[in-house]
């Protein structure tokens, strides 16, 4: 059977550094056939084509989708741009694979599902952390009551921000402006991995705002520059998932540093703990049960025997382990029929209703019912 031949649209630092090292492995592992890369730099584009023997190269987005012989493209521009790119993919009859967010507005994350469903063609939506083994085997403990009923869940999607990250290359200006901020850029992690283990939430309440007005850029091509930021750089959301179940939800670009889990989901009978470095098992369970006198955090068998924890310290471009790639695996295993779909525009599409609404309930002061589901 002929491989699926993938174009990547965008060739900057998450394309270069993950998602064209990533896709080119999978290429050398037969998986996929990785036929080209579009920037409208294009010294960018031939720069990653050379390194990785990718063997075209275009500064056309329309020239690569009519001469490129792509079947599916992974789109990696700007997060503004993300709709307008799908869309012209899916209008020239491609399978689309898209970095986060769907879109920006929940109007045009309809028009993207609609058009795909109406071409009858693949579209998969990063990010793909629910593909990853851990987060399977989570979903699976929790569906079976491994910690018993779910109360809360308190999980972590910040950073400093990229103006004050000291291995960001490039000019991070554009993610404190309107359509970027942190929400979009962090916190959609843990609210698509929470609404990945719980299902949709019905409910949304937020507090936001601009706790820091101006950055110095410290590294990179912009190194001194003044942003002045324009989008909220700091927010807490909350979710309410019915019957008593919350989950709290940082998304800032104000935390220097954290010591703590990325995530600890509470149930009636234990606690389930997701761990914030590589070094860590990658998660443990607390488990509390007086009618035996056993009170104590458990290394769950499949993290024990190593099948989930490989050796830490592994970079997105390394050949070996997982990486946020992974999720154009599997994207080719659902067009190709091998595998069920796991990143839906649907979910996708309710994590962007969760971000828009949380800058909505902050604004007004008050919770805000969510509409879409998956």
């Amino acid at each position: 059977m002929a491989r699926i031949r993938i174009g990547v649209l965008g060739a900057g630092d998450i394309s270069r550094s993950t998602y064209i090292p990533g896709t080119a492995r999978l290429a050398r592992e037969g998986i996929l056939d990785f036929v080209a890369v579009c920037d409208q730099i294009e010294d960018r584009a031939r720069s990653a084509a050379a390194a990785h023997g990718i063997p075209q190269v275009f500064a056309d987005y329309d020239e690569m989708l009519e001469r490129g012989g792509v079947d599916a493209i992974l789109n990696l521009t700007p997060m503004q741009f993300h709709a307008q790119a799908t869309l012209k993919a899916i209008g020239a009859g491609k399978h689309v694979y898209t970095e986060k967010p769907i879109a920006t507005t929940l109007d045009d994350a309809n028009r993207v599902i609609e058009s795909a469903k109406e071409a009858g063609l693949i579209l998969s939506c990063a990010p793909a952390l629910m593909t990853h083994p851990e987060c399977q085997e989570i979903k699976r403990l929790l569906a079976e009551g491994a910690i018993g009923k779910i109360c809360y869940i308190r999980a972590r999607g910040s950073h400093p921000g990229p103006a004050w990250l000291l291995d960001y290359p490039s000019d991070p200006t554009w993610f404190y402006q309107p359509g970027a901020g942190p929400i979009f850029d962090l916190g959609v992690y843990p609210i698509t991995y929470v609404t990945g283990f719980l299902g949709p939430a019905k409910r949304v309440a937020a507090l936001s705002g601009i706790a820091i007005p101006e950055r110095e850029i410290r590294a990179g091509v912009a190194k001194g520059k003044t942003v002045k930021v324009g989008v909220d750089d700091n927010t807490a959301i909350l979710l309410d998932f019915g019957d008593a179940c919350f989950a709290h939800i940082d998304a800032s670009f104000c935390v220097l540093s954290s010591q703590g889990p990325r995530c600890e989901i509470y149930g009636s009978k234990g606690v389930i703990n997701l761990a914030a470095t590589a070094d860590e098992p990658p998660y443990q369970v607390f488990r509390d049960e007086p009618e035996h006198e056993l009170r104590g955090w458990l290394t769950p068998e499949r993290v024990y025997r190593g099948r989930l924890n490989p050796p830490g310290r592994r970079t997105e471009s390394s050949d070996v382990g997982w990486s946020f790639a992974n999720g154009v695996a599997h994207f080719v295993g659902v067009i190709e029929r091998q595998e069920k779909p796991i990143m839906t525009p649907e979910h996708a599409r309710h994590v962007l209703e969760i971000m828009l609404k949380s800058y909505e309930a902050a604004r007004e002061g008050r919770t805000l019912d969510l509409v879409t589901t998956f």
